[in-house]
């Protein structure tokens, strides 16, 4: 073997070392998150949304979810769906704060934050998280867990998710139109 096959060896190897290497300390950067509800959807009987003095309540018997605030809307298939393909899933990601006095500036105390309740069919409590939508991070939301306080980080935006208004969730059931009669 000549000298420069030697040295081009000798530099691919060194090469391949240093990007094995990056790797293994770039995964130390990776954020693991844990999903906010973990349980199964089953469970879920009953869900509230409130912010300030803006409450929506949906509750499910037997696989149909209605509107307690509008029994004459159909809740929207795709937005129960989301909800539970989404904002269920949404995962705290990372630790920002735990000090109470922080909570204003990230939008998660009581009075600012929007409230998500979910109870299970015995009216016990399976979660309660206020989110809030402070600061200029459109991809991210922060999420408080009721009586905690500790503030995180979402792995995803999820805050519009959390509407309060019936039409957002219901719409009015489609009306069969009357058959026609063949006058042939």
């Amino acid at each position: 073997m000549t000298n420069t096959i030697k040295y081009s060896i000798g530099v691919l190897a060194l090469l391949l070392i240093l990007f094995f290497g990056n790797q293994s300390s770039q995964k130390s950067y990776d954020l693991e998150g844990e999903p906010i509800y973990s349980g199964s959807k089953e469970k879920i009987s009953r869900i509230v949304i409130s912010e300030n003095d803006d409450t929506l309540e949906l509750v499910r018997s037997d696989t149909t979810w209605s509107i307690t605030q509008a029994g004459s809307l159909k809740v929207k298939d795709l937005q129960i769906g989301k909800f539970f393909d989404r904002l269920l899933t949404v995962e705290q990601e990372m630790l920002i704060s735990s000090k109470s006095e922080k909570w204003e500036k990230f939008g998660v105390d009581d009075s600012l934050g929007r409230h998500l309740q979910v109870f299970d069919e015995n009216n016990n409590e399976l979660l309660h998280y206020i989110f809030g939508n402070s600061g200029q991070d459109y991809q991210h939301n922060y999420i408080r867990q009721n009586r905690s306080n500790n503030v995180y980080r979402t792995n995803d935006n999820v805050y519009f998710l959390l509407n309060t208004s019936t039409t957002y969730w219901g719409e009015k059931p489609k009306i069969p139109e009357p058959e026609k009669v063949n006058e042939n």
